[in-house]
């Protein structure tokens, strides 16, 4: 891959080359990182606005201070090589530690984009602000879902929310549980975590604790917890099979679990999900649904419901970029489409 930065020597063309430079050696990227300060060559790009990244002779961004994540985006979704496992757990990892540091500005779960680079078109954030618990702070507007709402919390249970990020649900679901429960949150992004900490002193919760961990290697032990939720999480990463075996491992037996997820229906083109995970996040490992749910038997949970369904609209500039018009009349017609889902699951053995 050849990746050029054009500019004059600005402060800002310097520091986009500087991190194109370090995000290519982090992902181990065949590419060659070249600046192209000579104002002849960079008009032949019809650029009038600087600094621009070039990639395979492909203007891919002008005009603007790109952030390390959105640098990250426009390489991988140039890339001709299919991400492993590993680099799209560090993408997500990478856009959400970012994502923790700012306001409100949702990376992928909303119909908000935060910059151009990531390019935002779900429209699946659901509105959290009339729930019991809400805290404004913690509510970054990327879930897909209501997983409280379905959980069938009790009042002492210990809730274990997967990707917990700010503390959204957990607060939400303690509210359930009361004084007497105990809140636990897992999230692999340190900044999530911190700031999750942060609101929960903030309120003064005693009964409620965020980890840094993984979530398809839970730092929990076995039979430990009541109720498992996740919103809009597990999709993110590529090992459901062993993700759902994890939240079998730490339920006690007659636990459940409620999850809020994304899957897909019908057979979208390789190059358009692969485009659509850098855009937005939220399906960069989203799964058939037929194949979501026989994860969740293949881990050994029964009484399996999908609780809810919701479509994911795409707006018709994404789909003419990416899609032929008949895989275009297919996902308008319904034949193909991409879904929120909340769905239970119990452990009986």
């Amino acid at each position: 891959m050849e990746i050029k930065i054009l500019g004059t020597g600005c402060s800002t063309c310097k520091a986009l080359y500087e991190t194109t430079q370090s995000v290519v050696q982090e992902l181990g990227l065949d590419a060659n990182v070249v600046k192209e300060d000579d104002l002849t060559k960079i008009m032949a790009y019809h650029v009038m606005s600087l600094p621009a990244l070039v990639v395979d002779e492909k203007v891919v961004s002008k005009g603007q201070k790109l952030s390390r994540s959105a640098v990250i985006t426009l390489l991988t979704q140039n890339n001709k090589t299919p991400q492993t496992p590993d680099e799209i757990k560090k993408m997500v990892k990478e856009r959400y530690n970012e994502l923790a540091t700012q306001e409100k500005q949702p990376c992928c779960c909303s119909s908000v984009p935060m910059d151009p680079s990531k390019k935002t078109f779900t429209i699946m954030s659901e509105n959290y602000s009339h729930l019991k618990g809400y805290v404004a702070d913690a509510d970054l507007g990327v879930g897909c879902g209501l997983p409280t709402e379905y959980a069938r919390i009790q009042k002492g249970d210990t809730v274990l929310d997967l990707g917990s990020g700010a503390g959204n649900d957990c607060f939400v679901a303690r509210v359930e549980t009361g004084e007497t429960g105990k809140i636990l949150g897992i999230d692999f992004a340190e900044n999530m975590v911190e700031r999750a900490r942060k609101n929960a002193a903030k309120m003064n919760y005693q009964n409620m604790d965020f980890l840094l961990g993984d979530i398809e290697n839970l730092p929990l032990s076995d039979d430990s917890v009541d109720i498992v939720i996740s919103n809009c999480v597990l999709n993110l990463l590529p090992n459901k099979s062993k993700i759902f075996k994890e939240i079998y491992r730490v339920l006690k037996v007659g636990g459940h679990f409620c999850v809020s997820d994304i899957v897909l229906e019908g057979y979208f083109p390789k190059a358009f999900t692969e485009s659509a995970s850098m855009y937005a996040g939220c399906i960069a490992s989203a799964i058939q649904k037929t194949e979501y749910l026989a994860e969740i038997e293949k881990a050994n949970f029964k009484d399996i419901c999908v609780e809810r369904t919701k479509s994911v609209m795409i707006p018709d500039d994404v789909l003419q970029q990416h899609l032929d018009q008949d895989t275009i009349e297919a996902y308008k017609s319904g034949q193909v489409g991409i879904y929120s889902i909340t769905v239970t699951g119990k452990k009986i053995e």
